[in-house]
């Protein structure tokens, strides 16, 4: 059940404050990769927006959060 905050939703909702289109884009943009699992992966930690997109994800959609590449 969707539970992002409203000021969430309106920094990261993209399409009518809901789609995941926008926080989707941004973190592929920083170098993030999306796992079968729903999580994000990349070698270094999210910074905090970025960790903000992934926690609308999460709290909106039920996505995973972030998952560090590990060798």
């Amino acid at each position: 059940m969707p539970q992002a905050s409203e000021e969430l939703r309106r920094k990261w909702g993209g399409e009518q404050g809901v789609g995941e289109d926008k926080a989707c884009d941004y973190l592929q943009a920083k170098g993030f990769v999306l796992t079968r699992q729903w999580e994000w992966c990349r070698a270094t930690p999210p910074n905090e927006e970025e960790a903000e997109a992934m926690q609308f994800l999460f709290e909106e959609w039920d996505w995973g959060g972030y998952r560090p590449v590990t060798k």
